[in-house]
């Protein structure tokens, strides 16, 4: 068998010494990484508003393009209410309207008059009570 060298105190010295550098490199060179990152850290947020703004820009257009698809003609809701309200016969005068109310309710009370006049009863009769006899 061969026999292994001893190892002097001078040996351990330098395998201590040598973590100790190999732990301050990895320092240095974490440090200069972060001073790198540091001076870069403007130049990538404006990059990253640049591509925001981009892909704003692509959303707000295909956004404009849809709506156009789905209701051509009709970008306001005001336009959409006055359109449905055509669809549905309320397109007229708001004032010929308040003159067909006014005109209905008096039709239905006069209706309600010839009723009375026919039945020479009142128009919702009174009830009877009834009494109950004691015993």
């Amino acid at each position: 068998m061969a026999k292994r060298p001893a190892h002097s105190p001078d040996t351990a010295r330098k395998i201590w010494l040598a973590g100790i550098g190999a732990y301050g490199r990895a320092f240095s060179e974490a440090q200069d990484r972060v001073a790198k990152l540091s001076g870069d850290s403007a130049r990538v947020f404006e990059d990253l508003v640049a591509k925001g703004e981009a892909i704003e820009k692509t959303v707000e257009e295909r956004g404009r393009k849809v709506a156009a698809k789905l209701a051509p003609g009709a970008h306001t809701l005001d336009d959409r209410i006055r359109k449905m309200r055509e669809r549905i016969g309320l397109g007229e005068d708001q004032a010929s309207l308040a003159d067909e109310v006014a005109d209905l309710r008096a039709r239905v009370a006069a209706l309600e008059a010839k009723l009375k006049g026919l039945s020479g009863a009142p128009a919702t009769p009174k009830r009877k009570t009834v009494r109950k006899k004691k015993a």
